[in-house]
């Protein structure tokens, strides 16, 4: 029994034995994986919330281990573009690397370098730190003074290191922004023309995903992904590089020091543990602070929209009520939050500042007592130099390490929020793409189509689009988007030159038909739709026009740039010279002068001495010569630089004249006015459409009201509401149907007039009958006594 109890501590002695000899002779490599572990456990599980938490383990009993499905290196390349496709930040981050930006990978190279750099001169000042208090210590004066001259010539590159991080970080944030706006602005506003925005704000996209916030999302959104992209190297690469290098530093310092590390890591893994508890879910509280960030200021929005219908319905009180609740909800959130940030806050800080920074204090000042201990409490004045070199040293880079600890797990916070940041930013992709890829789907276009132009200058595409030089409804039904049947069966044929007349009450679909034609609503079937192929054949001009930022001549000519209008007056000098009107300015401000807003160009450049100049020398200018290349300068007159909030400073009736002159500049074949002239003067409209239809030859399809514009139109399309017993009626009720024929002008308003008089003879009719009804009244109530006439009163 003694015998094989001495056997078994003689094998277990062996076994430690060797165990410790295999340790020692790779000591160094076993504590530096052991930091690495330590390092990735700490931030794997250091602040993870407990929804993500319960997540997490839902999915794993949901779902199959990845590795299972893995038999080839085609599985393992299927499973990481699937997992590419389903992450969204992973999703941006490769955006980012395969954009045409390589400033963005250059930023980010640098800020790993400067970060190295900044790392290795950390160290260099802590044991320059621990010379100055050796060479202190054994009074080397001369040593000291020599080691403080160290210490602050290497503020130069410490202080130019920060400078160039903090440089390399705004330029990376920039250039991720950048990117990601680029891509977004791709599909928010495509160059092919599809309507994006509109199907996104007043349709139903594919996806079925409401976006409420698209300017949010496109600004505030990409914003903060950027920074928190841009800050995520400092805060993850920094803390680690301080760690490895404090335990490294260490483990040279000392024989048992790097095990003291490693008991320090073990330790900061269980404050992790705890600080688990008081983690607060940072993607649940980021989501939910931008949801009511962007309600405020939707309702804020709405106010500056509508500020004048607000303020002539004295809605004030109204409208404060309504802010101050969306403040107060987000008021009330932002409490909540500081509170839970507080409270996180302070345990982080008390956690892995002063908590592990004791302990760290505690493992420097080890060593210090075991040499004395061993030596018998004597030491010599190089030996104690020594101890306080390395406990200065120690203790400076255990200090940084126990800090870098605490910004390491905080670094979490920074990671959740990109998360969130980038599940909204994909969302918001992925539902443009929708509308996109649906629209390019919807438009397969004929083959056989006899123009040259792309499909990119295409006016609509689709199944049920062909071209001509007409515009042709064939059995076209008018649904809304929300499938409600405005028209069952639309038809009609307009030619060149055959202005069609639109009549019929409000919301029966004469609005509608001209959705359909800017391509917003699809075609549905059986109709189908004739059109001129380019885009440039068709022009639209609502009750209210939009007026961009910009001068008066971008007013004129936009939707084209500045840069399109001076290539095409380059173009048109340089090929044909005699053949073709220039439009230039002197063409816009004859435009101006024909409805009477040659006021708009005035303009005083009396304070601008090269201004004045270029007054005095207008008269001996051949403009013909000025123009030689598009990027040369083309002669301009400034009045037309002016610039105005247009929307503001011009009336309704100035704004819709305006707009007349953006429709002459572009002359079109064809035209929809949608009400685009009922607040001009009469004989104004009348001339407007003179200019339109007389002059430049420009068929229209218009609303409009007023009897004196007949005369222009040949055709008309008349609307009427039908009930279930197919009687008309003008209620709001029920669908519509409608009537072409041609117009006779002159007809109708003969008719139009025996209408008024036939109607102003039944009202008249109707009075006197009324007037009778009362004298018999009268005389009937005075029972056989003559009445006294001359007393009978109007209203009686």
């Amino acid at each position: 029994m003694d015998s094989t109890i001495a056997r078994g501590n003689v094998l277990l002695i062996n076994s430690l034995h060797s165990l410790l000899s295999f340790y020692s002779k790779r000591r160094k490599s076993i504590t530096r994986s052991c930091y690495l572990i330590i390092v990735y456990t700490l931030f794997a599980t250091g602040s993870k919330s407990k929804k993500s938490k319960k997540k997490k383990s839902i999915e794993n009993q949901t779902t199959t281990p990845w590795w299972k499905s893995i038999s080839s290196l085609k599985d393992i390349k299927l499973l990481f573009n699937n997992y590419l496709e389903n992450s969204p930040t992973l999703s941006l981050l490769s955006q980012l690397i395969h954009s045409k930006n390589i400033n963005t990978l250059i930023h980010f190279i640098s800020q790993i370098s400067l970060l190295f750099i900044k790392a290795w001169i950390a160290l260099t000042v802590a044991k320059i730190d621990g010379s100055l208090v050796s060479s202190l210590v054994s009074r080397k004066f001369k040593l000291f003074f020599k080691y403080l001259s160290f210490w602050l010539l290497l503020g130069i590159p410490t202080t130019l290191t920060n400078s160039l991080l903090v440089r390399s970080r705004m330029l990376l944030s920039y250039n991720i922004r950048q990117v990601l706006t680029y891509n977004i602005l791709n599909d928010y506003l495509p160059s092919n023309g599809n309507s994006t925005i509109y199907q996104l704000i007043n349709s139903k996209n594919p996806s079925n995903i409401s976006i409420s916030d698209p300017n949010h999302r496109l600004t505030s959104t990409v914003e903060h992904f950027a920074n928190s992209c841009a800050i995520l190297p400092s805060q993850l690469l920094a803390p680690v590089l301080d760690i490895l290098i404090a335990g490294n530093h260490l483990s040279k310092s000392s024989e048992n020091s790097s095990e003291g590390t490693l008991l320090l890591g073990l330790v900061a893994n269980l404050s992790t543990f705890i600080l688990r508890f008081f983690t607060p879910n940072f993607s649940s509280l980021n989501s939910m602070r931008n949801s009511l960030e962007n309600k405020f200021l939707e309702f804020h929005s709405n106010i500056i929209l509508n500020n004048e219908e607000i303020a002539l319905a004295k809605g004030h009180s109204r409208e404060i009520d309504i802010l101050d609740v969306s403040y107060f909800e987000y008021e009330k959130f932002e409490r909540m939050s500081l509170r839970r940030m507080a409270i996180y806050n302070f345990a982080v800080t008390f956690i892995f500042k002063y908590t592990l920074g004791a302990f760290g204090i505690f493992l420097c000042a080890v060593p210090s007592f075991t040499a004395v201990y061993t030596n018998g409490f004597i030491q010599d004045d190089d030996a104690i130099a020594k101890l306080s070199s390395d406990f200065v040293a120690n203790r400076s880079l255990l200090l940084k390490a126990s800090d870098s600890l605490g910004k390491l797990i905080q670094s979490k916070k920074n990671i959740q929020n990109i998360t969130g940041y980038a599940d909204e930013i994909y969302e918001f992709q992925n539902i443009l793409r929708d509308i996109n890829d649906f629209a390019k789907i919807e438009s397969i276009v004929d083959t056989n189509t006899t123009t040259g132009s792309t499909n990119d200058d295409a006016l609509l595409v689709g199944p049920n689009v062909s071209y001509g030089d007409e515009i042709t409804f064939e059995h076209v039904p008018l649904i809304t988007p929300n499938g409600n049947v405005l028209v069952k069966d639309l038809s009609f044929s307009i030619k060149p030159g055959d202005n069609l007349l639109i009549i019929g009450p409000n919301g029966c679909g004469k609005s509608s038909l001209f959705r359909i034609l800017g391509g917003l609503w699809d075609i549905k079937d059986p109709g189908k739709l004739i059109v001129p192929h380019s885009k440039k054949d068709l022009f639209y001009l609502p009750q209210r026009s939009y007026f961009t930022y910009g001068s008066l001549r971008e007013q004129i000519i936009y939707p084209d740039s500045y840069d399109d209008y001076r290539n095409k007056i380059f173009e048109l000098k340089k090929n044909n010279p005699n053949d073709e009107i220039i439009k230039d300015d002197d063409y816009l401000i004859n435009l101006l002068q024909k409805v009477n807003l040659e006021y708009l160009l005035e303009c005083d450049y009396s304070d601008d001495d090269s201004d004045d100049d270029f007054s005095s020398n207008n008269n001996n200018i051949n403009t013909s010569n000025l123009i030689e290349s598009p990027s040369s300068c083309v002669f301009m007159n400034p009045c037309l630089d002016k610039i105005e909030k247009w929307p503001d400073f011009l009336s309704i009736g100035e704004q819709q004249r305006l707009a007349m002159i953006r429709l002459y500049y572009h002359q079109p074949k064809f035209a929809v006015l949608d009400e685009c002239t009922s607040s001009i003067s009469s004989d104004l409209e009348r001339e407007c459409y003179r200019i339109a239809t007389k002059d430049l030859k420009i068929t229209v399809l218009s609303v409009c009201h007023r009897t004196t514009l007949w005369n222009f139109h040949s055709k008309i399309l008349k609307f009427k509401r039908i009930n279930e017993n197919n009687n008309t009626f003008d209620n709001n009720e029920g669908a519509a149907t409608t009537i072409f024929t041609n117009f006779d002008p002159d007809l109708r308003l003969q008719r139009h007039e025996e209408l008024i008089s036939i109607d102003n003879s039944l009202k008249r009719s109707d009075e006197l009958s009324k007037r009778l009804n009362n004298l018999k009244n009268m005389k009937n109530s005075r029972s056989g006594r003559r009445p006294a006439l001359m007393y009978i009163d109007d209203d009686e």
